[in-house]
């Protein structure tokens, strides 16, 4: 590899919105921007996340210079557990508030000391092997965000991160186009860009006019207020703590990640409220309806969370009643919308009043919409774009749009995981393509889940299960059973007669092949079944016969 040449290797976060992770490299160096995961879909049974594959990072590792950490979500920092075993005092850069969330998911597994943490503040910029990389700061919706000037052989890259353009700031949450402008002034060889909203015209909502519409309901509601927004929004939660304290209301809050994201707010200083505003769950008894907010975890309809436990009056401290305002302050993840429904209709059947996006504008998303990433494109103007951070269509269009603001459509790359691409000062070549199968994680196995043990679950969670059962001796007489047992496959009191006429088909084929080998038999049973069981039930559930014999 030629010293003037980099090139990029996208190992996740193309072709999905999750899993980020990009690796950057030359003939000596190399840096890794983000480490993600993603969550996985429905049709992944069982399967807790889904992470990409690490083989390409630690094949290379000896030459690992640093990773690069833009912000501080799941999908950007989340998957750095599972690469941490395979590091040895690898430098960790990021604002202060993303290294504090990321190094605790690694106390969590005892793998802190895999890393060295590099607290970094906007425009500072770091040496590493060949490259220069420059923190500037983005409005997203987390605090700390940073978009990435890096300096290579080649060329100047622009990683905006997730990113939105907020025309009127609160607390000076902004994008700083000007260091953008700045960096690339003398000319950007790649702008990589975030495309999660491309297909929404205009702009995006400011914060500003989301408080706005807040401060409207803290002034109508006459009861408690229960607001449930994602636990790492913070300029969200400060807004609500100031409310809180505007409308003589005090806030407590439950939620495990919630609670942690708040102290490490608190502690740098992003969060600021005092006893005056805010209290423990248990003090809630003593404070009238129109006192009370809570903040608490479920804006996604997950089961066990604290909203979710109080719509089914299973939370053993909060009860929704008549009177409650329940305002829902983040999007609908898709996948998620038939779970978040469930438990919006839950509240309403508790009594409550729901507020969530779609019926009013409490969230602004912290992507960019078409208008701000033509803002992008126009600050950075580069020679090559490559659309990041969405699925297939999301960079298709993105691409399209960047053709639109005067990039050449040869230059104009969409990209999917493992297809690496290597710029020089003259050009491009695409490289192989490396292999970025994800991995899927379920409990403590990483990768074991493929798509044998999917389709398994898949016919266990449509069509159920039925284990055969029974003892032979020597002389191949049946000592015991046939037992059928059957498990998700139907109401044994109802069809028990289904049950009876499969027994007699196993001893039918018993006494046909006394001394057949017994994995023979047991084919012979799991297929007459099957055929047996489509026949009068049109059902193919998954047979397991267990023959012993004594």
């Amino acid at each position: 590899m030629s010293k003037s040449l980099v090139t990029l290797t996208p190992l996740g976060g193309l072709g999905e919105i999750g899993m980020n992770c990009l690796a950057l490299e030359t003939e000596t160096s190399m840096i890794l921007v983000d480490c993600g995961l993603m969550f996985p879909d429905v049709i992944l049974y069982g399967v807790d996340v889904v992470i990409p594959r690490m083989d390409f990072i630690i094949e290379r590792k000896h030459k690992l210079k640093g990773i690069v950490l833009t912000h501080g979500h799941e999908d950007h920092i989340g998957a750095l557990a599972w690469l941490a075993p395979y590091l040895a005092q690898t430098p960790l850069y990021g604002s202060e508030f993303t290294l504090r969330l990321a190094l605790k998911r690694l106390q969590e597994r005892a793998l802190e000391t895999r890393v060295v943490v590099h607290p970094v503040q906007g425009g500072e910029r770091v040496q590493l092997g060949d490259f220069g990389v420059t923190f500037i700061p983005v409005c997203h919706s987390i605090v700390e965000g940073f978009g990435l000037g890096i300096e290579t052989p080649a060329g100047r890259i622009v990683h905006t991160g997730d990113f939105k353009i907020d025309r009127n700031p609160l607390d000076g949450h902004a994008t700083d186009l000007e260091t953008f402008s700045q960096f690339s002034k003398d000319g950007a060889l790649l702008l990589l860009s975030d495309s999660t909203n491309v297909e929404r015209e205009g702009f995006s909502l400011t914060e500003r006019e989301i408080l706005e519409t807040l401060d409207g309901i803290f002034a109508q509601a006459q009861g408690r207020i229960l607001v449930t927004l994602f636990a790492t929004h913070i300029q969200r939660m400060q807004e609500i703590f100031g409310l809180a304290a505007k409308y003589h209301r005090r806030v407590a809050c439950t939620g495990r990640s919630l609670v942690t994201n708040i102290e490490i707010a608190r502690e740098l200083g992003h969060l600021r409220f005092g006893s005056h505003n805010s209290c423990e769950l248990e003090d809630l008894t003593r404070l009238h309806d129109d006192q009370v907010v809570i903040l608490l975890t479920g804006s996604q309809g997950e089961p066990l969370s604290a909203l979710s436990r109080a719509s089914r009056s299973e939370h053993s401290q909060i009860n929704i009643r008549q009177g409650d305002t329940v305002i829902m302050s983040s999007r609908f993840i898709p996948g998620n919308t038939r779970a978040i429904t469930r438990v919006i209709n839950d509240l309403y059947r508790q009594g409550a009043t729901v507020l969530y996006e779609r019926v009013q504008a409490i969230h602004a998303s912290g992507h960019a919409h078409q208008e701000e990433l033509k803002i992008m494109l126009k600050t950075i103007r580069p020679k090559f774009f490559i659309p990041i951070h969405g699925e297939y269509r999301h960079l298709h269009k993105h691409a399209e749009l960047a053709i639109t603001q005067g990039v050449a459509p040869e230059r104009a790359l969409i990209l999917e995981n493992g297809q690496p691409v290597t710029f020089s000062s003259t050009g491009i070549r695409f490289e192989d393509p490396v292999y970025a199968e994800s991995i899927l994680v379920d409990g403590k196995g990483v990768g074991d889940v493929g798509q044998s043990v999917l389709k398994e679950r898949q016919i266990l969670g449509g069509e159920g299960l039925v284990i055969v059962l029974l003892v032979q001796d020597e002389l191949g007489t049946i000592v015991f059973g046939p037992s059928v047992q059957s498990k998700g496959f139907i109401f044994e009191q109802h069809f028990d007669h289904v049950l009876e006429d499969a027994k007699c088909i196993i001893l039918d084929i018993m006494e046909s092949n006394p001394q057949t080998e017994v994995h023979k038999l047991e084919e012979r049973i799991r297929s007459a079944l099957r055929r047996f069981f489509r026949t009068v039930l049109d059902r193919d559930p998954i047979v397991i016969p267990l023959i012993a014999r004594v």
